[in-house]
């Protein structure tokens, strides 16, 4: 569940040196992408304000579920509202095309642009109001997930981020780069905020699923067929709901 990363990294535009990286360094298989991903893509990796490589790793109910979350960020927020995790807002605008703000002034539109088993790569452009500022830009995020079970049973994914992100304004990214250095904890805590959402939400699933269930349902914030996903997805039972009987 990672649309908080993607939303939020519109705030974290301060604070790496920039580097060239190419597609094959990332595995991007570009040759089956259209050219507009493709443009999308090698624009970024040639020319970035900033660069950075968070990770994480944290118990989840199933693959399926931690994919299905991935793939549908606007039930991801809706969960987080419902559980009071975040209040960030996350719109399906299209298959593939999710419109995205937060209260903290954050606005803009995402894209998955690829996705495989274990690979997705989301593209997100828009702004962040920062004080009196404005900035305007764009940002790529690959985002790699490892499953394994331990000895107990338990599910886990390890998720490694790759974030590149540019500053249209030349100015602006030009003292973002003299000062990347002074910014480095600022801005890990700001990726590591938004990861934690993922976490909160998968804890409160494994803690208590039919209660966890039961909170999103009765939330309204989710629509049936969602929650009809969801309900299959944390193979939970019919769960009898405000909402008129087993949702």
């Amino acid at each position: 569940m990672f649309p908080r990363c993607v939303i939020l990294i519109f705030l974290i535009l301060f604070g790496a040196e920039q580097a060239w990286t190419s597609p094959e360094n990332l595995a991007i298989p570009l040759e089956s992408l259209d050219a507009t991903a493709r443009e999308k893509i090698e624009d970024l990796l040639n020319d970035h304000t900033l660069k950075r490589s968070p990770s994480q790793e944290h118990p989840i109910v199933n693959r399926q579920l931690h994919q299905f979350l991935l793939d549908r960020p606007d039930v991801g927020a809706g969960i987080s509202r419902a559980l009071g995790i975040g209040d960030y807002t996350m719109t399906r605008e299209g298959k593939d095309l999710f419109h995205g703000s937060d209260p903290g002034g954050i606005e803009g539109n995402m894209e998955i642009l690829y996705r495989n088993e274990a690979r997705r790569i989301y593209f997100a452009e828009g702004y962040a109001k920062v004080g009196l500022l404005t900035l305007r830009g764009k940002t790529l995020v690959v985002q790699e997930s490892e499953y394994w079970t331990t000895d107990q049973g338990e599910q886990w994914v390890k998720s490694q981020l790759t974030i590149y992100a540019k500053i249209k304004n030349p100015f602006l990214a030009f003292f973002v780069k003299i000062f990347s250095p002074l910014m480095g904890d600022f801005v890990d805590s700001k990726i590591s905020k938004a990861q934690g959402v993922v976490q909160q939400v998968n804890e409160a699933m494994i803690q208590d699923p039919q209660g966890t269930y039961r909170q999103v349902a009765e939330s309204y914030q989710l629509p049936v067929e969602d929650l009809k996903t969801l309900r299959k997805l944390m193979n939970i039972r019919d769960v009898p709901t405000s909402r008129g009987g087993p949702s």
